[in-house]
């Protein structure tokens, strides 16, 4: 929870904010209720891992259906043994997903937990969420394709979209109206179905501690592929059998190679007129069905893009020995192709790292980026091996003056570049030793204070025990962020955003999550800020 005493209660706005036309809300007052109004602001989750943020009822109902053998199949004994609060070691902290990944390999499993997981967000309020996995962690050879596994996440994805902006619109039914009006109530039970009243009756139960509304803007998502630094033939059968194939093969090519084999797979569901089943558009009945469930993407516009929101590739695991450079083909195939980047980098490793997530990757944005500004640590590590154009050997020769100089650089060119760094402060807790347990320490404050384009993400909501009413909170009291400060963050989510939109409706999608965003301070009691929040 956050601070409420009077110390931390000053949220005046920052010096080259919009003026604040009723002063005497330049204060935070004790008696709004904050968590209610970080539930209801419109928020974007750019960086949540689909398998990290499965519910833990599911992981269990899924092991037992699958005969998966966990260490406990009740909830909280599973999370005091695997999911804690803290870990020991990063090994520790990947220990969960042995587990997880062995339940999410059938379409039915993937559709489930994409449509749990992306309704999570939109429940605390999340209006754009993207999504990431690595598809081939979940493909079985032969039965169970690249392509497959995107469409099962996409579906269940699309489900809750679509259940989301009902609830929305069902909302409507509530508005104006006092929890006793037992008229109202009938005349509305006779007009709705089953089980679209059970929706109404969930939105009643909330009392009003939900981020629905009609005039809040439609939900949207985006997936994200991510592609492995590394991998062993055990961690799944794609893996193994990608690994026989290329047997003998240099081992970072291998890992480079897997990358653009899955740009391949994610570019043909991209493309107009191609789908998971490799139809034409205008003939598959399941392209052309009325029933919008049938439908495997549609734009809420009207626009016929893609088949599948596919918006970015990534990469994840270990840096250490693993860099950038491996997968430089299949991210020029990725940018030649129009397809959003977005690295993890800067994590585990040095501001090498995340220098080379940007020329050798082309990322637009940084997935943790916590080592921005360790000069100090410039150089160390080993597995590095000179394998990038961008990691030379000159450059453990540097002064200390050099390195500092080195991450100004860095952190000038991200500033104005406008590259995003998607910050998952409960996720890094865990991680970061140094950090011991003070937010204070995070580097975040700092990207914030150089005014990087800071994006506030929840990384993996099971096995970090968060969501992003949380990380928001956190930042808030860690960082005593100022509301032209929160606004700004939360505005970054949806700027930064790989929107699968023309440009022109993103930004006009923006303009109403700005507009709703206002909405709800002067509802809240926030005051009415100047309309100038800028695109």
């Amino acid at each position: 929870m956050i601070n409420t005493r009077k110390s931390s209660n000053n949220w005046s706005t920052a010096s080259n904010a919009s003026t604040i036309e009723n002063n005497e809300t330049n204060t935070w007052n004790t008696k709004i209720n904050i968590q209610k109004f970080l539930l209801r602001i419109p928020k974007a989750d750019l960086h949540i891992h689909l398998d990290g943020s499965i519910r833990i009822e599911t992981l269990i109902d899924l092991a037992q259906q699958y005969n998966v053998d966990l260490p406990s199949y009740d909830a909280q004994e599973l999370k005091d043994l695997v999911f804690k609060e803290k870990y020991n070691s990063l090994e520790e902290y990947l220990r969960g997903f042995g587990y997880i990944i062995k339940v999410l390999t059938t379409h039915e499993a993937l559709e489930r937990v994409a449509y749990e997981v992306t309704m999570d967000c939109y429940h605390l309020g999340v209006r754009h969420v993207e999504i990431r996995f690595a598809p081939q962690m979940h493909a079985i050879p032969g039965k169970f394709s690249i392509e497959q596994v995107l469409c099962a996440v996409n579906k269940g994805m699309e489900r809750a979209a679509r259940e989301a902006d009902e609830l929305d619109e069902l909302s409507r039914y509530l508005s104006n109206r006092s929890d006793d009006d037992d008229d109202e109530s009938m005349d509305i039970s006779q007009q709705l179905d089953e089980e679209t009243m059970e929706k109404v009756q969930y939105l009643k139960n909330k009392q009003g501690m939900h981020p629905y509304h009609p005039d809040a803007p439609p939900h949207q998502y985006g997936i994200i592929a991510c592609a492995m630094r590394f991998f062993l033939p055990a961690f799944s059968p794609y893996y193994e059998a990608f690994c026989e194939v290329h047997k003998g093969e240099d081992l970072h090519r291998v890992f480079g190679l897997a990358s653009v084999a899955l740009v391949t797979a994610v570019n043909n569901l991209r493309r107009k007129g191609k789908c998971c089943h490799d139809c034409d558009c205008e003939e598959c009945p399941a392209c052309s069905s009325s029933d919008p469930s049938d439908i495997i993407s549609s734009d809420n516009d009207g626009l016929h893009g893609y088949i599948l929101p596919i918006v970015a590739l990534d990469i994840a695991g270990a840096e250490v020995g693993y860099p950038a450079s491996d997968h430089r083909e299949a991210f020029d195939l990725a940018h030649q192709s129009f397809l959003h980047k977005t690295v993890h980098a800067g994590e585990a490793y040095g501001p090498e790292s995340i220098m080379e997530a940007v020329t050798d990757l082309h990322a637009e944005r940084i997935g943790h980026g916590c080592n921005l500004f360790k000069w100090d640590i410039i150089g160390e590590g080993e597995g590095r091996g000179g394998k990038s154009s961008s990691n030379n050997k000159n450059r453990i020769e540097m002064t200390d003056s050099q390195k500092q100089q080195y991450c100004e650089n860095l952190t000038r060119y991200l500033g104005t570049m406008r590259l995003c760094m998607e910050v998952c402060l409960s996720s890094n807790l865990q991680t970061i030793p140094e950090l011991d347990g003070d937010l204070r320490k995070h580097p975040a404050k700092k990207m914030i204070e150089e005014g990087l384009a800071v994006a506030l993400c929840t990384d993996n909501t099971l096995v970090s025990r968060t969501d992003i009413v949380r990380e928001i909170s956190l930042a808030v009291e860690a960082f005593q962020l100022t509301p032209s400060q929160l606004r700004d963050i939360v505005f970054n989510g949806f700027k930064r955003s790989f929107m699968a939109k023309r440009y022109s409706a993103k930004r006009e999608y923006n303009r109403r999550v700005i507009s709703y965003y206002k909405k709800i301070e002067i509802e809240l009691g926030l005051g009415g800020y100047g309309s100038e929040y800028g695109e």
